[in-house]
């Protein structure tokens, strides 16, 4: 396994050069436009919690590497909820006709976000615990990237709000970087994982098609931040010029 882990950590080193991640950087810009892609994001959060729950876990189960997959589901599961705490505290909490929702969760705005379910499904379901547990490590190193860069914003609008932002901020960085699957023990007991060649040539596929997704993912965020305002994120008209070219 250590070698798939390699492929990861050098696939992630690229991943965090993406230009999302210099935006989030960008002190010009005011804190809650750099998350106002928050409503993209949502069917994401929710996705994830079906695949943890739905897909990934198995029980019950003899396999030690599920038994590991099954840990971590539990302790990921229910993220989507802090999301949605965030949006409240940062305004976005709208009434709006249902017909509206739908429309805005199955919009082009989220065309990537809401593909990650039947993506990782297609690798994952009913397979070899050790995919499962690619699966999840591309997650989760993408998403230490992904919440180290929000973490700053999110402390940010603390400061401005009294709010603490659980999703976006220190509580789910955290979290992230204190799974069971981050301990030393397990660390090295993935690390010895012997991963027999059919299982290693499916892995190497997955993480290439997880890493362009979760790339196409963040690009998705960014091209939402530049065309729409935090003050109406859901609004159909987008940033003007003049907007666009202060942010």
């Amino acid at each position: 396994m250590k070698t798939l882990l390699d492929i990861i950590e050098k696939k992630n080193q690229e991943f965090a050069q993406l230009p999302f991640f210099e935006y989030m950087k960008d002190e010009s810009v005011e804190p809650r436009q750099k998350l106002a892609f928050a409503p993209v994001i949502t069917p994401l959060a929710l996705e994830f919690s079906e695949l943890c729950k739905r897909v990934l876990r198995q029980e019950p189960t003899t396999n030690k590497i599920q038994e590991m997959v099954n840990r971590h589901t539990y302790e990921e599961h229910f993220h989507w909820q802090w999301l949605l705490e965030d949006m409240e505290k940062m305004g976005m909490n709208y009434s709006m006709p249902f017909s509206e929702v739908v429309r805005f969760i199955w919009s082009e705005h989220t065309k990537v976000s809401r593909s990650m379910l039947p993506l990782f499904e297609r690798y994952t379901y009913q397979a070899d615990p050790i995919m499962k547990l690619v699966a999840i490590e591309v997650s989760e190193v993408t998403a230490n990237v992904f919440f180290r860069a929000t973490n700053p914003v999110a402390m940010q609008l603390q400061a401005m709000t009294g709010h603490e932002f659980r999703y976006f901020g220190m509580c789910h960085n955290h979290i992230e970087n204190t799974h069971t699957l981050h301990t030393p023990a397990s660390l090295q007991a993935i690390r010895d994982i012997e991963v027999p060649e059919e299982i290693r040539q499916q892995a190497m596929e997955l993480i290439d098609v997880a890493f362009d997704y979760f790339a196409e993912l963040v690009n998705e965020f960014l091209v939402y931040i530049k065309t729409h305002s935090y003050e109406n994120p859901f609004g159909k008209t987008t940033l003007s010029d003049r907007a666009l070219s202060a942010v």
